[in-house]
């Protein structure tokens, strides 16, 4: 069956389309806007659409590539590379130069899976440590930060999971503190 298409048809799907382009640019650029930086980032430019392990590659009409902070991570001894965008309260956006995103507080922090930033000393080439990564069945991109932080005569070793940090935790070694922050840290490459 084939339907005709009219005249004001058409005119309303290029004005739509029109209006979506407009949408797209100004949200490029807000997106485009908040560019911190940390010492710890690295670039990882997005190749859309080509690229088979882009996120979301080619699913919208008009998409371009565009540098990205990333940061690497580790997850049970290997290491994962995120993307920070969005975080709730404030402080929290300000600490990890993302968007400021009330929305956030509608989230139970307990309900997410955790990430470490540790605090203070620590050992050379400590990243933060992950408590999922995508796969898990407890990964979401939203976290809960708790703030890790060695007791005072401890000589600091690399973190490299959370389970390594529980363990000195309980033995004593180190301090975690759960914070409010919710963090959206998305995994945009799992290491092995």
């Amino acid at each position: 069956m084939h339907r005709v298409l009219r005249r004001g048809d058409a005119r309303s799907r290029i004005t739509a389309g029109l209006l979506m382009g407009v949408v797209m640019v100004v949200a490029g650029a807000a997106c485009s806007s908040n560019n911190g930086s940390s010492s710890s980032a690295q670039t990882i430019p997005s190749t859309a659409p080509a690229a088979s392990n882009s996120i979301g590659a080619g699913s919208i009409p008009g998409q371009t590539s565009l540098d990205v902070p990333a940061f690497p991570t580790y997850y049970d001894a290997h290491k994962d590379v995120v993307i920070v965008t969005d975080a709730y309260p404030k402080t929290a956006a300000m600490i990890f130069h993302a968007n400021y995103a009330p929305s956030l507080s509608a989230v139970k922090p307990e309900t997410q899976p955790r990430w470490f930033i540790i605090k203070g000393t620590s050992a050379p080439g400590q990243i933060a440590v992950l408590g999922s990564e995508p796969g898990e069945s407890d990964y979401s991109p939203l976290w809960q930060t708790i703030n890790v932080t060695w007791k005072p005569g401890v000589t600091p070793v690399l973190l490299t999971s959370d389970n390594m940090i529980d363990s000195l935790a309980k033995k004593g070694e180190l301090t975690e503190t759960t914070t409010s922050q919710v963090v959206n840290a998305t995994v945009v490459s799992v290491g092995s």
